[in-house]
């Protein structure tokens, strides 16, 4: 890296702070979690946004806290019923962490999201931008978010290097980040940095415009003609596991087979071909072993089987 922390001057950081706050007071989204002073819909909303777009989390969450109001909604919910209201918001591992969290919630915090960043880390699907978010959103704290989008901007701004995920240290931008932060900011700063790396600092940055790119040690490398190597892209969906994982769920989450269906009837409706048998069959394991469906006496069904 060209440049390092020590780079950031008072006079430079100041002027950081002032650029992208401005930027986001004019031109940030006003989502319901990021001023309601809520911990649990803090936490919905969080997880909702692991690895999704933004455009696509305020659907995600709207769909879940129209369904489960408040922490003891989600708590007494049925893993299938929480699976029915997630649909088709992507990792639905994420739906069963967070009905497990709400419970646990319930059971050991006195019925409520706790505030500590230790405790928040035990729930299950809460890392470190979950705790965060929470802690910032939900409890006013000034704890510092790191996804993505917050990588890139602080390793291009801060020390010059183009693709950050992949040449600037963690331990770096861990650092930055929390210098960065003004003390009393953080619901806002957070999300002004989330939104500025999504749409201008993004992976092909729109320099021209940008706010602060007289103060970033990547402008010059990039009107000078550098580009920055793109992250190895994901593999393709369509064909893929991942959809037949989905097609195998949709199945399950047919209003008519809330009671479960017969393997035989999964297998034959997703497997036209018998040598595709097999795979189904393995996905269908595979979803029980993520507590995402049953399997029990040739049936088998949505999250965990209703006995009654």
């Amino acid at each position: 890296m060209a440049a390092t922390i020590d780079d950031l001057t008072p006079q430079r950081l100041g002027r950081l702070r002032s650029l992208l706050l401005d930027w986001y007071d004019e031109f940030g989204d006003d989502f319901p979690w990021r001023s309601g002073g809520d911990p649990y819909a803090a936490l919905v909303a969080a997880v909702c946004s692991q690895q999704t777009q933004i455009s696509r989390v305020l659907v995600l969450y709207e769909r879940w806290i129209a369904a489960f109001p408040t922490l003891p909604d989600a708590a007494a919910a049925t893993r299938a019923r929480v699976l029915r209201v997630w649909g088709r918001g992507g990792y639905p591992r994420r739906a069963v962490a967070l009905h497990e969290s709400a419970r646990i919630c319930i059971e050991r915090h006195d019925g409520a999201v706790p505030r500590d960043e230790q405790a928040l880390l035990a729930l299950p699907g809460v890392g470190p931008f979950t705790a965060a978010i929470v802690r910032c959103y939900g409890f006013g704290d000034d704890a510092v978010a790191i996804d993505t989008n917050i990588v890139r901007l602080i390793g291009r701004i801060v020390f010059g290097d183009l693709q950050p995920a992949r040449e600037t240290p963690p331990r770096a931008i861990e650092r930055a980040a929390h210098r960065l932060l003004r003390p009393g900011t953080a619901a806002r700063w957070n999300p002004a940095l989330m939104e500025y790396g999504g749409r201008v600092c993004t992976p092909r940055p729109h320099c021209v415009g940008c706010v602060v790119a007289g103060l970033c040690a990547a402008a010059p490398r990039f009107r000078a003609g550098e580009r920055a190597e793109p992250v190895r892209a994901q593999p393709a969906f369509e064909g893929s596991d991942r959809q037949r994982r989905g097609r195998l769920l949709d199945t399950l989450r047919d209003p008519a087979n809330a009671r479960g269906m017969p393997i035989a009837t999964l297998v034959a409706e997703l497997a036209p071909e018998p040598a595709e048998a097999k795979l189904v069959r393995a996905l269908l394991a595979a979803l029980c072993d993520d507590g995402l469906a049953w399997s029990d006496g040739g049936r088998c069904g949505l999250g965990e089987r209703d006995r009654r």
